[in-house]
């Protein structure tokens, strides 16, 4: 199996946002993932040659765009509350970024994908969530610790849309109130939802290189492989 990978420009608001395409031969299902507040780096590169190699086509959404300086802790966390303090600009932002990657897909002469996913990890997690909350067409939403704060007020657009949650039982920027609230919201509603807590796990638990458990953040390689097969069950169910 051979793959393309290309980079795609968006020019959005005075904004150049960088996509990068993964994408096999005759793949027919494809998995949008969103990054963490670091932006796109080798860790997405990596999750989507792992989607490639399951036949999957991926790509990887620049969500903040070049014009933002994420090189340090600061810089990310200024960046990310840009966003965060504003729930529905961000869910605007969202569907932009989404809507013109999936015109892309379902534009190209050789014909369109007929599955749609979205992934994603921290940051990316709660985009992920957003993104299947608030936009129809989705087949699954997967959230690998992911922010929960998201906004509850309004259903599901889509009723068809799987979520699963992969959280980790000891991340403090998860609380037990989002959990719950979060938990509340997809059973209101009766929407399909997989929310699976690994015990003893931090923040970034699938992040290699992730090692600051003083403030809540470690990798955890057997959390990581596990929720992997969680998630590409979901993607590509058993046969």
């Amino acid at each position: 199996m051979s793959n393309l990978q290309q980079i795609v420009e968006q020019h959005m608001q005075g904004q150049v946002h960088r996509h990068e395409w993964f994408r096999p031969d005759n793949a027919d299902h494809c998995v949008l993932i969103y990054p963490t507040w670091a932006g796109i780096t080798d860790f997405e590169r990596s999750i989507a040659e792992r989607l490639n190699a399951a036949g999957l086509e991926a790509v990887i959404v620049d969500f903040f765009g070049c014009g933002h300086d994420l090189s340090t802790l600061e810089s990310r966390r200024d960046a990310m509350l840009s966003y965060t303090s504003d729930f529905a600009g961000m869910t605007v932002h969202l569907q932009v970024l989404n809507d013109w990657i999936l015109n892309r897909l379902q534009d190209r002469p050789e014909g369109a994908v007929t599955t749609l996913s979205l992934l994603g990890f921290c940051l990316g997690g709660m985009c992920a969530l957003i993104s299947g909350q608030s936009q129809r067409g989705f087949a699954n939403a997967i959230s690998f610790h992911g922010l929960l704060s998201f906004p509850k007020a309004t259903p599901p657009k889509d009723p068809a849309t799987h979520f699963m949650i992969l959280n980790g039982q000891a991340d403090p920027m998860v609380s037990a109130k989002d959990i719950h609230a979060t938990q509340d919201y997809f059973e209101t509603h009766q929407q399909e939802l997989t929310f699976i807590n690994f015990s003893r796990t931090l923040h970034s638990f699938s992040i290699p290189g992730a090692d600051n458990p003083k403030n809540g953040v470690q990798y955890k390689p057997e959390v990581a492989e596990r929720s992997w097969r969680y998630a590409l069950d979901l993607l590509r169910p058993p046969t």
